[in-house]
């Protein structure tokens, strides 16, 4: 044993010696002469398109795809903005042999085929090809989207729309998409926003189209990347290599190489620009701001200089992220600062500042006093000890049998020159493990800067704030002055000792325990001698190694916000809110958050009061349970009370982050008034009008009424845990909790034998955000009965939405040219048990010109959905794939904490049978079961409801 561990004690000696002896070899040479990692199959075709094969041995029989292309939106001519993500959509659309809308219908899953653009590269990728059928499909595809592409008018004007809905739908009417826009503008990344960005998109030429297609669609720019279970490589390679060695040549190539050397020499650079695309009713009334701390020389670093350069980047950005944040961490703070390396990195450092309230002169001092301080004086030895051991730590958890790790470092390999060799992961970590606070302080002082003549500025306020009116002299003049500050050396905040004191915790004595049957297989459950009971579902097994020695609880109660009306509705219904931003046990969250930063505590734990019940949930590994279980005593027995923590939760409840869903929450509010459902808790403006109307006192005594007595809650533990010592923690900190006799005062009751259907109608409102903003629900609901709430018509239930969802975007997405607009719709089922009513309703966006159209084809969609019954072959594929669903999540936490809560909640029946009846279920629905379950959920015609701009109102 002993010649075993100097033999391997050795052997890591020499492994240390030849990296660091790497390492400094080439640290001096700059080059990158390290071979790829011989594990990948990697080759360049006569056309000269790359290719990659990397079998991962990871036992899936999966395999993930993706077809690289070296350029991106970095590459745009000045009348081609947007035209690389146009692109990429009609690459799923035009192929002559091969669609995404015939792959879908050929076996693929929802989301298993996908692409994106970024700046550099753009990329289409399968995952779960499982089989040979698959992989030629996706082969067919990309070997269509390098030389077989039908880029006619028609699938062209089908996608105008198409761009412009997904831009709202993710937020390309929003601050940071147009900042991003600016940003590019600023570094000649790219083409300009147009002025007029929509009526762009309803009008470009189509030769700019093809323009970018032929220009950058070249096999001397592409990569075929696949990784996963493969059992033959040559085989595999041959058939690449048969596949796409095809030609295409064109003239005068250009190259996708982008410099920045215009950017980098220029003068500091100056935006202070309108947000134009808000409405004038809109409520984000937050001031951002960019500052680029621009590098004007190109490093030119390479090889393993380049990942060291990464290395230091990660430190610099992780550390100074931490200082903005400890700065930021005080209640009524009303800014926020978060620090990015620009893309490229090479280009220096950015600021991300978004000022909510305040003057912008105040934010900018403190901002740019604590970047010279850095500058000055480093980072201190603790800060780089604590986020080093982060870096590593994230090293060692890093998973490289996960394909997406392989396919993500190819890319990089593949787009960026970035070196994969085989010992890349050891290669990182040594690298790391020998870097010193001074190499990462030189680094520092190369990066930070505090000049107002290094620094690049762009601004971007809402209509008529006063920001609009400040001047490049004023803003820089700012900056200048809180240069000449003196600088306030570095002290780190106080940290808490303990979460609890240690003499405190040796007085809660075990409680007593009582044993109970239990009808579900695998679990326990236990009544302590407070009342509480506690239920138990540890894994026999674990199949995903990152849920390994995880565990997820739920506790709840039956009492929550129906015990309240009036004055005390709002008060009541942000209580839990009050109190997660206050703290627990005379720490507040700022103090808790370092307090858990310190002790690498990342576990969550959060109360909340919805409407029929009051309770906590959280999620925590085996090494934090006993930190988990204090929080959990901590929010029962003392939650902090505190005003400017009130304070504080008001000026959070009204920040652009808070209201970056505003428009889809005040939909949703007005489609459930409308509906009646008095279930449904306000949100969006319905939320904000409820805040004056809060009243701390009254929030405090709800949630001290709500969280006294301790009998009538139940626990919910599931997970990888030792059963016995979770069981022991119960009984010491649940156990101990209180069973103070107090009750809610009055109580609104719900009532379904009562509930009266509304008839179908048609509703219209305004768009209070984006003047583009379109969204459209239609809604099918029908009487609720018992049989609606028991485990079969349930799983029924996900079956008949999965067919719905797939069918409807097969034909209004995916095979329509006609139904132009849709970027997304899908269909969805209400599965809350404690619903008034059973409800199905289509949801989609749409430009404001097509909606009429859209909602008609939606309608004919449902009807004959409704009428023709299900399609048989489509059936039993999908109740393939719900079959196979429940055997991938026999072990997720989530999935069966759900089932047990129904079980306790409302009472839901337990297969007893398990996994394996469920299963059997699913095989035994018919065609006939579906179309009564349709016809039954579908009857009559739907509520229509519509979010449309203000001036298509009239």
């Amino acid at each position: 044993m002993n010649n075993h561990r100097m033999g391997k004690g050795i052997l890591m000696l020499v492994i240390n010696i030849f990296f660091w002896s790497t390492v400094t070899m080439y640290s001096k040479t700059f080059k990158d002469t390290l071979p790829l990692d011989p594990s990948i199959r990697h080759g360049k075709l006569s056309n000269g398109l790359t290719y990659y094969i990397k079998p991962t041995g990871d036992g899936s029989s999966e395999m993930s795809l993706r077809l690289v292309v070296k350029a991106g939106s970095a590459v745009q001519d000045a009348d081609q903005y947007e035209l690389d993500h146009v692109m990429e959509h009609l690459a799923f659309k035009a192929g002559k042999h091969m669609t995404m809308a015939k792959a879908n219908e050929l076996g693929f899953r929802s989301g298993e085929i996908n692409g994106n653009s970024p700046f550099d590269f753009t990329q289409y990728y399968f995952s779960s090809v499982d089989t040979k059928e698959k992989l030629k499909i996706a082969f067919q595809l990309f070997h269509d989207i390098i030389w077989d592409l039908d880029l006619k008018k028609e699938y062209i004007d089908s996608e105008r729309s198409v761009i412009l809905n997904e831009k709202g739908i993710r937020g390309g009417f929003g601050a940071k998409s147009i900042l991003t826009d600016l940003e590019s503008t600023m570094m000649g990344r790219g083409a300009d926003r147009p002025a007029d960005f929509v009526q762009f998109i309803n009008t470009f030429p189509y030769d700019a189209l093809r323009r970018y297609y032929d220009d950058w669609y070249r096999p001397e720019l592409m990569a075929l990347v696949v990784v996963g279970d493969i059992v033959d490589v040559d085989a595999l390679e041959k058939e690449i290599k048969d596949k796409f060695s095809r030609a295409k040549p064109l003239k005068n190539p250009r190259s996708p190489i982008r410099a920045f050397g215009a950017y980098r020499n220029s003068p500091p650079q100056f935006m202070n620009r309108e947000h134009r695309l808000t409405t004038k009713e809109s409520k984000r009334q937050a001031v951002n701001m960019r500052i680029y701390m621009r590098q004007r020389e190109d490093l030119g670093k390479n090889g393993l200089e380049l990942l060291k350069q990464e290395q230091k980047g990660h430190l610099l950005i992780d550390i100074l992220n931490n200082r903005l944040k400890e700065k930021q961490d005080y209640y009524v703070s009303p800014y926020t600062v978060s620090p990015y390396m620009a893309l490229p990195s090479s280009l220096g450092i950015k600021l991300h500042i978004t000022m909510e309230e305040g003057t912008l002169e105040g934010t900018l001092s403190k901002t740019i006093q604590l970047l010279k301080e850095v500058r000055t004086n480093g980072f201190s030895e603790p800060e780089f000890t604590r986020f080093k051991k982060e870096y590593l730590e994230s090293l060692s958890k890093a998973d490289t049998m996960k394909q997406m790790f392989w396919e993500d470092n190819i890319v990089d390999h593949f787009v960026y020159d970035k070196i994969l060799p085989a010992n890349r992961m050891a290669l990182l970590k040594n690298m790391m493990d020998g870097l010193t606070l001074d190499e990462l302080n030189v680094f520092v002082r190369q990066y930070i800067k505090t000049d107002p003549q290094e620094l690049d500025i762009i601004m971007l306020s809402p209509s008529g704030h006063r920001a609009l009116s400040y001047t490049e002299k004023q803003i820089r003049g700012w900056i200048s002055e809180a240069n000449n500050l003196p600088i306030t050396k570095y002290s780190p905040p106080k940290i808490p000792k303990e979460l609890m004191e240690a003499s405190f915790i040796k007085t809660l004595k075990p409680s007593t325990l009582q044993k109970n049957k239990v009808d579900i297989p695998g679990a326990s459950e236990y009544t302590l001698g407070n009342g509480i009971k506690v239920v138990l579902k540890p894994f026999d097994a674990v199949l995903v190694p990152r849920e390994r020695n995880k565990l997820s609880f739920h506790g709840f109660s039956s009492k929550g916000l129906s015990c309240y009306s009036g004055s005390d509705y709002f008060s009541a219904m942000n209580a839990a809110d009050i109190v997660y931003n206050s703290g627990v046990g005379g720490m507040d969250r700022f103090e808790l958050k370092r307090y858990f930063a310190k002790n690498g505590y990342n576990a969550q734990v959060a109360p909340y009061i919805g409407y029929d019940e009051a309770g906590i949930r959280g999620s925590t590994s085996g090494k934090d349970l006993e930190t988990a279980f204090q929080l959990v005593y901590l929010y029962f027995t003392e939650p902090n009370k505190d005003s400017l923590a009130f304070e504080d939760w008001k000026l959070r409840t009204r920040s652009s982050h808070a209201l970056h869903s505003i428009n889809s929450e005040d939909f949703k509010n007005f489609i459930k008034l409308k509906l009646g459902d008095s279930t449904f808790l306000p949100k969006g403006t319905k939320a904000l009008e409820g805040v004056p109307n809060t009243n701390l006192d009254r929030a405090y005594g709800i949630y001290r009424t709500l969280f006294a007595n301790a009998k009538n809650f139940t626990f919910i533990f599931t997970g990888d845990f030792p059963e016995e010592e979770v069981l022991s923690l119960c009984r010491k900190y649940l156990g101990n909790l209180p069973t103070a006799n107090v009750q809610p005062k009055s109580e609104i009751p719900k009532n379904t034998k009562k509930f009266k259907l509304p008839k179908p109608q048609e509703k219209v409102v305004v768009a209070r955000e984006f003047d583009r903003e379109v969204k459209v629900q239609l809604e099918y609901i029908s009487n609720l009965t018992e049989r609606d709430l028991d485990w079969k018509q349930d799983l029924k239930l996900k079956l008949l939405q999965s067919m719905m969802n797939f069918s409807i975007m097969q034909e209004m997405r995916f095979n329509s040219i006609e139904n132009e607009g849709i970027y997304t719709i899908k269909v969805v089922c209400n599965f809350d048990k404690d619903r008034l009513f059973n409800e199905v309703y289509v949801e989609f966006g749409a430009s404001p010109e097509d909606v009429e159209q859209l909602i008609k084809a939606a309608k004919q969609f449902m009807r004959s959905f409704k009428n023709n019954g299900a399609d048989v072959e489509l059936l039993e594929r999908f109740k393939l794939e719900r079959v196979d669903y429940l055997e991938r999540k026999k072990y997720h936490r989530g999935e069966t904490s759900k089932m047990i809560y129904d079980y306790y909640k409302y009472g839901t029946s337990w297969p007893r049978g398990g996994l394996e009846q469920r299963q059997a279920y699913i095989r035994s629905i018919s065609p006939r079961d579906i179309e009564i379950l349709a016809k039954r959920l579908l009857k009559g015609n739907p509520l229509e409801f519509k979010m449309l701009p203000a001036k298509r109102m009239h």
